[in-house]
């Protein structure tokens, strides 16, 4: 018994030492980048988006990544902070930074290319 509580003490210890630096160390949060169905009433079909979106270290810039060689997309961001960032993306090149002022705020990523909406929404 005595064993087991100093192995649960150790483990304790350990989980009070190691967190706050594990939190230092995950800076980085993916954003979830759903599709915006055509009408209210259309049928919803599971759909691979072809983005992979990441807030980046000091939140200052998001790194959208292209999964699939979709051409060329408009993005926006937008955000309650007072951002508001369109460019144009080439989606052979891989990936792009996108500017952010790092505020606290709602943000919203909008992806638009061929008819076909992709958003993703996040907050710092």
């Amino acid at each position: 018994m005595k064993a087991i509580i100093t192995t649960m003490m150790i483990c304790l210890s350990f989980i009070v030492t190691v967190k706050p630096a594990l939190a230092e160390s995950m800076r980085g949060h993916t954003i979830i980048i759903t599709q915006i169905p055509d009408a209210p009433d259309a049928p919803r079909t599971p759909v691979v988006c072809p983005f992979i979106a990441e807030l980046m270290d000091g939140s200052d810039s998001v790194l959208l990544e292209a999964t699939d060689t979709v051409g060329i997309v408009y993005v926006q961001i937008s955000s309650t902070a007072g951002d508001n960032y369109s460019t144009y993306f080439d989606t052979s090149d891989g990936s792009i930074i996108l500017p952010i002022s790092g505020y606290t705020g709602y943000y919203t990523l909008t992806i638009n290319f061929s008819g076909v909406q992709f958003v993703g929404e996040f907050t710092i």
